[in-house]
C-alpha cells in the first residue's frame, strides 16, 4: 500500500476500534431499542460503515436479511470481514449512496440509518428516497447528532471570529449549526415527507478531554465533527491560523482543567403511510 491508502486504512480501523464503541453505540443502541421488526424483515442500512447496527440488526432479524449501504468502499471492507458466515446470505454489502437508492419502490419492511450526518447534510432527499422504498406500514429510524452538540467548541469558534473579524468564518459557523436540527425541525421534516406516528426521542451526554491536543487528536473528533470544524476554519485565508486559535482559546479558559464537550443525541422513528 501506498502512504496514502495506509493513512486510509488506520483510519477505518481507527474509526472501528474508537469512533464505534465510544460514540456510535451511544446512539446505535437507541435505533435498536424502537426497532420493530416484523417476520420475515427486509431490512435496508442507509450508513453501515464498518458493520454496525447492521450486524446486530441480522441478528434480530432471525428469518429476515439486512442489504447494507455505505459511499466509502473502505468501511465496507471490514464490514464484510465481520458479517461471517452470513455474509451473502443473510446480510449484503453494496457501495451506495442514501440520497439515491438503487432499489424498487416499496421493497423494504424496515430502513435505519446510525448517525445518518456521517455521510450526508441532504436530509430531505434521504427521507424521500426512504419513503419510496419502504412498504406500505414499513418503518424508518434514525438518529444523528441534534442541535447544542458540541456547543463549547461552537462557540470559541464565534469568539475567535468575532475577535478577528471573521465574517466568513462566523457565516460558516452558523451554516454548520444550522445543519443540525433541533427535534421539532427533525419530526416536521418526517411529517413532510409523507411518515406518520412519528417520535423523536433526544438525550444528552458529554465527552470529556484534558486539553484542546486531546480534544482534536481523538479518533471520534476525527470520525465525528474534524472535517465540519475544518470547513468552518476554512472561511479564513489562514484556516490553520483560526484551528490555532480556537485551541488557545480552549486551553486558556479552561487552564489546564478536563472540560466536557456537549452532546445531544436524536433517534427519530416513523412509519410510511
Amino acid at each position: 500500500m501506498g502512504a496514502d491508502q495506509d493513512a486510509a486504512f488506520e483510519a477505518v480501523l481507527a474509526y472501528d476500534a474508537a469512533f464505534v464503541p465510544r460514540f456510535g453505540h451511544r446512539f446505535g443502541e437507541h435505533l435498536i431499542g424502537v426497532l420493530q421488526l416484523p417476520a420475515r424483515a427486509n431490512v435496508l442500512d442507509l450508513v453501515c460503515r464498518t458493520g454496525y447496527p447492521s450486524v446486530p440488526v441480522l441478528d434480530l432479524a432471525r428469518d429476515g436479511r439486512v442489504i447494507a449501504l455505505d459511499p466509502d468502499p473502505r468501511y465496507l471492507e471490514l464490514a464484510r470481514a465481520r458479517a461471517g458466515v452470513e455474509l451473502g446470505r443473510r446480510i449484503f454489502f453494496k457501495q451506495g449512496e442514501p440520497t439515491e437508492l438503487r432499489f424498487g419502490d416499496e421493497v423494504f419492511s424496515n430502513v435505519i440509518g446510525n448517525l445518518i450526518d456521517r455521510v450526508t447534510s441532504d436530509r430531505q432527499r434521504v427521507f424521500a428516497e426512504v419513503h419510496r422504498v419502504l412498504q406500505s406500514g414499513g418503518q424508518f429510524v434514525c438518529t444523528l447528532p441534534l442541535r447544542g452538540s458540541y456547543l463549547e467548541v461552537v462557540d470559541f469558534f464565534r469568539e475567535v471570529a468575532l475577535h478577528f473579524d471573521l465574517a466568513r468564518v462566523t457565516e460558516r459557523v452558523e451554516q454548520y449549526v444550522a445543519t443540525l436540527p433541533t427535534a421539532e425541525m427533525l419530526e416536521q421534516e418526517l411529517l413532510g415527507k409523507g411518515f406518520s406516528e412519528v417520535n423523536v426521542e433526544q438525550w444528552s451526554f458529554s465527552m470529556e478531554y484534558a486539553s484542546s491536543r486531546d480534544l482534536f487528536d481523538d479518533p471520534v473528533i476525527h470520525a465525528a465533527a474534524r472535517a465540519e470544524w475544518r470547513w468552518c476554519a476554512e472561511g479564513s485565508t489562514d484556516p490553520e491560523g483560526v484551528l490555532a486559535h480556537v485551541r488557545h482559546a480552549i486551553d486558556t479558559y479552561f487552564q489546564g482543567r478536563r472540560f466536557k464537550l456537549s452532546m445531544a443525541g436524536g433517534c427519530a422513528a416513523g412509519l410510511k403511510r
